[in-house]
């Protein structure tokens, strides 16, 4: 299974660098110096609202799910037509500057949007947030990630006594667990990151054959226990 899972994100790695490696040719070809430059150009005067749009993206997806977003895109990009339509706006306006920021939108939300686990037994969500749900396998260790973004992570399917490793850069990690699973945290390689109270402090632990080891790297993140 291992292998497996090496060859499906090794699949996605080679699918996003095809993307990406077709779209800067696209828009190089022809006059790969001028368009170049204009890239560049472009990439330096924007990155910093592609930043805040990017964390506005993740604070509304924070609170909504990204499947309610796609109406509400499409239902935007037919009224932007409409206008152009029926009030003349300025079709250059359109095209240059409106049609590709709701392109852009529309592309976030489907990459960013929620999957579920499968048989993977690691996630991470580098300047993004993002839901999985963690199916049983033969598996008793997951990792878990979160750079720059947020990653809640269901756990009320895994059996067992499972093992988590959980890695909090500059993020947040939210785990769902059982309420009568046994949990024990293992904090000590963290720093200014806020974590669940130590194993001690959970109390008188509940009987249950379901039992969670967590342990936590975290450097100026977070990481939250729910129980459910």
């Amino acid at each position: 299974m291992a292998q497996g899972e090496r060859g499906g994100r090794a699949s996605q790695v080679r699918i996003w660098a095809g993307l990406a490696a077709v779209a800067i040719g696209s828009l190089l070809v022809g006059d790969a110096t001028q368009r170049g430059a204009a890239a560049v150009e472009l990439a330096g005067r924007w990155w910093p609202w592609a930043l805040l749009a990017l964390a506005c993206v993740n604070l509304l997806r924070s609170a909504v799910p990204v499947g309610s977003l796609i109406g509400p895109l499409v239902l935007g990009a037919v009224g932007v037509i409409g206008l152009v339509a029926f009030h003349g706006a300025d079709g250059r306006l359109v095209r240059d500057q409106l049609a590709p920021a709701l392109l852009m939108a529309t592309g976030a939300a489907l990459v960013l949007s929620p999957s579920r686990g499968g048989h993977r037994t690691s996630w991470t969500r580098l300047l993004a947030t993002g839901d999985v749900v963690v199916s049983p396998s033969a598996s008793r260790l997951y990792t878990l990630r979160a750079v720059l973004g947020e990653l809640r992570a269901d756990l009320c399917e895994a059996q067992g006594e499972v093992e988590v490793n959980v890695t909090a850069i500059a993020g947040h990690v939210r785990l769902t667990i059982p309420r009568t699973s046994a949990v024990y945290v293992n904090a000590e390689g963290t720093l200014l990151t806020r974590v669940p109270p130590p194993s001690s402090e959970f109390g008188q632990q509940p009987r249950s054959e379901r039992k969670f080891t967590i342990h936590v790297l975290g450097v100026c993140g977070a990481v939250s226990i729910a129980r459910v």
